[in-house]
């Protein structure tokens, strides 16, 4: 396994994850043919509509609050929550406020 983006000293989230106003940011440290973790940062109301992968996703709230919407369901997050979406799962994220995450996903 290879990190990318980052070095073996310490450093700060809001150094992959900037918030710059009307945008989504990511930065991903490792890509590989079984997982890629990624930091995003959203900007007020910014969003990702329906996306799904073909393996298990898990979202952690690093800074913020979001709201991942499920099928009809809707599911605040707020910082320090982690969520998991099933393989194969229509999802969407909502930013209602600026908000940092981590992705991590599997690939099948």
């Amino acid at each position: 396994m290879i990190f990318k983006n980052i070095s073996d000293k310490p450093i700060a989230i809001n150094e992959l994850a900037e918030i710059v106003d009307k945008q989504i940011l990511s930065t991903s440290i490792l890509d590989n043919e079984d997982i890629n973790i990624s930091f995003f940062s959203f900007a007020d109301l910014e969003n990702i509509s329906e996306e799904q992968y073909s393996g298990d996703v898990l979202f952690y709230v690093i800074s913020g609050s979001c709201f991942i919407k499920i099928k009809e369901a809707e599911t605040h997050l707020k910082t320090g929550d982690l969520l998991k979406v099933q393989a194969g799962t229509l999802h969407e994220v909502h930013a209602k406020e600026p908000f940092r995450m981590m992705q991590i996903t599997l690939k099948h």
